[in-house]
């Protein structure tokens, strides 16, 4: 988490606005947390706790301030060093500042004539009712045991003349669920296979994938897809039932995205190793754009970095994730993306900290590999793309 200093950062003006009370909550803070906050920050979301309402956020406000002021909410991992990312929630300073010149000004109501508009949200989506929704089989995750695993197998009937512009992911009981993998892969094809192509993820705080203008997937009627399923026993015996909505695109489909899965299954993480490194390549075969990266480990993960490599020897970062969080699993949409031409490839470079310095690890005193629970490691990184034309497009 990147922690910064504020009271460094306010002017002299914002120091006398927040001795003045000029600055409220009707007028400045709403609109900043209807903007980047209410997502999940409403009933039935993941937050804890709701923040529609000048009633409900007044008793948060010193730790809004806290989390803010580190940036550790809202919660985004990318170093600004190495690209732009068009789902980049961070707040700008002037904003952060807002927030803390309200909280330390007393965090006043201010005049209830300056509240913005309540934002609107379809209850159980979050990009409004899907044109589609595909509803998996149910789950009964037992009271006890390890985490469980299934896969589950189930077909699209979609009209052929459909493509989707986007995929979301709910399962019901998210006390119990950990993440939903959705692959385009053919029935029967091992989930151990590197060459599957992922339509759609849900972790926490995995968003809905939306792709850009012009670009969506495109499923054929009757393919059958899988869901790789993760679920954590909680104590009580439960359900979950996870539904996948879908969300047609109008018109031709100009740019079909493919998504597919980078990283390895060989290495091993030594006991105490505080900053162990795994590195593994994925081959750009034809001319593409990436439009998304996304990196996973589990609770040893520590950096991840995406470094393309160009045929002529010269390399790009794509994103550099220094501080990974297992809590948070999130996709990074690349705002203006580029070309890497065939003969590229794209390296991935993961740290791990299997140490006591680590205060998730669970183990410091064994070695760790691949693994399915989180009390093993991953070493995966999700890149969607697109085909691009070599007439037309450049690397520049």
């Amino acid at each position: 988490m990147r922690f910064l200093a504020i009271v460094c950062g306010l002017s002299l003006l914002g120091v006398a606005s927040a001795q003045a009370g000029d600055v409220t909550y009707t007028k400045d803070v709403a609109p900043i947390l209807y903007k980047n906050c209410m997502g999940c920050h409403r009933a039935g979301e993941i937050a804890p706790m709701s923040l529609r309402t000048y009633k409900e956020t007044r008793p948060w406000a010193k730790s809004i301030k806290e989390k803010v002021a580190t940036r550790a909410m809202p919660p985004w991992f990318a170093s600004p060093e190495h690209g732009e990312f068009s789902n980049d929630p961070t707040l700008t300073q002037d904003e952060i500042d807002l927030i803390v010149a309200w909280v330390d000004g007393g965090a006043v109501r201010g005049d209830r004539k300056d509240m913005p508009d309540l934002p609107t949200f379809t209850e159980g989506w979050q990009d409004g009712i899907p044109d589609e929704i595909i509803e998996l089989p149910e789950v009964n995750i037992p009271a006890e045991g390890g985490d469980i695993f299934p896969n589950l197998f189930f077909k699209t009937t979609l009209d052929e003349s459909k493509w989707i512009e986007a995929v979301e992911i709910r399962p019901s009981n998210r006390d119990v669920a950990h993440h939903v993998v959705v692959f385009m892969n053919r029935e029967g094809t091992n989930m151990m296979d590197r060459d599957f192509d992922v339509l759609g993820t849900w972790s926490v705080g995995t968003e809905p994938n939306r792709y850009p203008e012009g670009m969506g997937r495109r499923l054929k009627n009757g393919q059958t897809l899988i869901a790789n399923m993760h679920y954590h026993p909680n104590g009580t015996a439960t359900r979950d039932v996870t539904r996948i909505g879908l969300y047609y695109g109008e018109g031709d489909l100009e740019n079909e995205v493919k998504a597919t899965l980078g990283g390895t299954y060989a290495f091993k993480i030594p006991a105490g190793a505080a900053a162990h490194r795994v590195v593994d390549s994925w081959n750009v075969e034809n001319d593409i754009k990436v439009i998304s990266l996304f990196p996973h480990m589990h609770l040893r993960g520590s950096a991840m970095k995406f470094t393309a490599i160009f045929p002529d020897g010269n390399e790009r970062i794509l994103l550099d994730v220094p501080e990974y969080d297992f809590n948070w699993q999130l996709f990074y949409y690349v705002k203006n993306p580029f070309t890497l031409p065939a003969g590229s490839k794209i390296e991935i470079e993961a740290i791990y900290d299997n140490s006591t310095g680590n205060p998730n690890n669970p183990d410091p005193t064994r070695d760790v590999g691949f693994g399915l629970a989180s009390t093993e490691e991953m070493m995966f990184g999700i890149f969607e793309y697109v085909h691009v034309n070599e007439e037309t497009e450049s690397t520049d």
